[in-house]
C-alpha cells in the first residue's frame, strides 16, 4: 500500500521525501553533536562534519518547502487553465465567430496634397536596371495594377 495516494502530485512527493530526509538529518545531526560534547575528540574535525550534516539537513528541508510551494501554483495553474479551456478553438474562428476577410479601401490623400503616382527609384551602382523598373515586379497587396 503506498503511502501517499496516486492523485497527489510528483512535486507533493518530492517535497515530502526532501522535508523527511532533512528532518532526519537535522536530528540525528543533533544527537551527534550532544554525544560529541559529552566525549570531546581528538581533533575538531568530527564537529566540522557534524556543522555540514547540519547545513546539508537544513538545506534539504529549504529545498523541500520550495518544492511544494511551487508544486502547489503549478496545480493552481493548471486547474485554472483547464476550466477557462475546455476545448481548443476551431481553425477559422475566433471566440467561437467565424472569421471573415473583410477587404479595406486605401486611405484618401491627405487635404491639400495632390496624389502623385509612384516613381521608381533611381538606379545605384548596387542595384541592377531590371530591379528598378516598377512593371517587373509583381503586384502587392491593395495596389490597383
Amino acid at each position: 500500500m503506498p503511502l501517499l495516494p496516486s492523485s497527489t502530485s510528483s512535486a507533493a512527493r518530492t517535497a515530502l521525501v526532501y522535508i523527511t530526509l532533512g528532518a532526519l538529518l537535522v536530528i540525528w545531526t543533533a544527537v551527534w553533536y550532544v554525544y560529541l560534547n559529552n566525549n570531546a575528540p581528538q581533533t575538531n574535525g568530527p564537529y566540522y562534519w557534524c556543522a555540514g550534516l547540519l547545513v546539508s539537513g537544513l538545506t534539504l528541508i529549504g529545498i523541500g518547502l520550495g518544492l511544494g510551494r511551487i508544486g502547489q501554483q503549478a496545480r493552481a495553474a493548471d486547474i485554472v487553465h483547464r476550466e477557462v479551456v475546455a476545448a481548443p478553438p476551431v481553425v477559422g474562428e475566433v471566440n467561437g465567430v467565424p472569421a471573415t476577410v473583410v477587404p479595406t479601401a486605401p486611405a484618401p490623400p491627405a487635404a491639400g496634397t495632390a496624389a502623385a503616382p509612384a516613381a521608381a527609384p533611381a538606379p545605384t551602382s548596387n542595384t541592377p536596371a531590371s530591379d528598378t523598373a516598377a512593371s517587373s515586379r509583381p503586384p502587392t497587396v491593395g495596389s490597383t495594377h
